[in-house]
């Protein structure tokens, strides 16, 4: 009966979060980088986004259907990993709530990230290990030839293998690294750059500040003590992007993803400081678990509710990239306008993904505080972008 409830509580628990995810993504527009992609990229991540955007409709929902879906399964494939890893139902539940208010994770999981398939990978390789006691060996040697993030998978095998003295694992780990390398490699060429501080703060926008600090701690514990697979690709994951990012810039979407699947390590770190204590002294450090959870919380709302942030800061607000293309491009089409060029390329790019076309002899002007406009975008009573229509042969403004 436990174990029944603890199942219908994920499942309430999931769908709770598929739904604040879909306003998510109602709320958002198209990113250039990703509008770019759509139109020029021929790899098959953006293949896979295509082919979602022309059988399922042609708005944003289909464009970033497979890659929420793939975070569902995530989900899914994390709560299985619990229910292996942990003996009590409901901490399976506190573990898949955490991945569930990562910031990073959010924010991955409605782009055309190739981060959720990266997971997908890891995830399913901890549960082999975990399930069937068995290394994997399969889908590794399918991910070599899928993506550079998968690098840091076979990282993580290596030092496993190379812990258990596994020659024969830590070979496969050894070539299959290399052949990754080869195809995709990492460009080290020019002079080198530290970005240490900058990708330091792409792993605390992921994790948010106490709970990567404890996250470390907990891994480096679960190696010493408990010899966990998932805690050596996790921690391999950290500590090869940061002593990357020592000499250059790094892609943090592309590397970092797999440092999550470590999470059941964290969560139990953190019950077992609870736990072995009376109940007296357990105040200190559950306030601690509560405070990193709050705090992990407060971040990701930021994520969910950030056109609040419009009502203190317009002109440097952290999000503003993803806004604007979706309901510019309603206005003008409520203007009657479906072709017109922008002075902003990159704006362009968002416009012609939702139907506007760059065919015309009119061009879109940011005019700034100027009195004069056409079209503007305000959110919460908070005036955001302001546009001028201009002809390109007589440079005057469209009325």
């Amino acid at each position: 009966m436990r174990t029944l409830g603890t199942t219908f509580l994920f499942v309430l628990l999931l769908i709770a979060h598929i739904v604040s995810l879909l306003f998510n993504i109602s709320e958002m527009s198209i990113h250039h980088t990703e509008a770019f992609g759509f139109f020029y990229d021929q790899g098959w991540l953006f293949a896979i986004a295509r082919f979602c955007y022309e059988h399922l409709g042609h708005n944003d929902f289909a464009l970033r259907a497979p890659f929420l879906a793939l975070h569902i399964i995530n989900i899914c494939l994390l709560y299985a990993i619990s229910r292996i890893y942990f003996k009590k139902p409901i901490d399976s539940l506190l573990c898949v709530f955490t991945f569930m208010i990562l910031p990073g994770v959010v924010f991955s999981s409605v782009l055309v990230s190739k981060s959720t398939i990266i997971m997908s990978i890891a995830l399913i390789c901890v549960y082999w290990r975990l399930r069937f006691k068995r290394n994997a060996y399969l889908l590794p040697t399918i991910s070599v030839f899928l993506d550079a993030g998968c690098s840091v998978l076979f990282l993580g095998m290596f030092f496993y293998a190379l812990h258990h003295k596994n020659t024969r694992y830590m070979s496969f780990a050894l070539v299959c690294f290399a052949i990754n390398m080869n195809l995709f490699g990492i460009n080290v060429s020019g002079h080198p750059q530290s970005y240490f501080v900058d990708t330091l703060g792409g792993l605390i926008f992921l994790f948010s500040p106490l709970l990567l600090a404890y996250y470390i701690y907990s891994l480096i514990y679960s190696i010493k003590r408990y010899d966990d697979f998932m805690s050596y690709v996790s921690l391999s994951a950290i500590v090869f992007v940061l002593i990357l990012s020592l000499r250059q810039k790094v892609d943090i979407q592309t590397l970092i993803p797999m440092s999550v699947v470590g999470l059941p390590v964290l969560i139990n770190r953190f019950l077992s400081d609870i736990r072995v204590r009376l109940p007296q002294f357990r105040k200190g450090y559950v306030a601690r678990l509560v405070c990193i959870i709050a705090l992990a919380c407060a971040q990701t709302s930021v994520l969910y509710a950030n056109k609040l942030v419009y009502l203190f800061d317009v002109k440097s607000h952290f999000a503003k990239s993803y806004y604007y293309g979706k309901d510019l491009a309603h206005k003008l089409k409520a203007m009657g306008i479906t072709a017109i060029k922008a002075q902003d390329k990159r704006l362009e790019l968002q416009l012609r993904f939702y139907g506007i076309s760059n065919n015309s002899s009119q061009t879109l002007q940011p005019v700034g505080d100027k009195e004069h406009y056409d079209v503007s975008i305000e959110y919460l009573g908070k005036t955001i972008a302001r546009y001028e229509i201009v002809q390109d042969s007589k440079k005057s403004s469209h009325r």
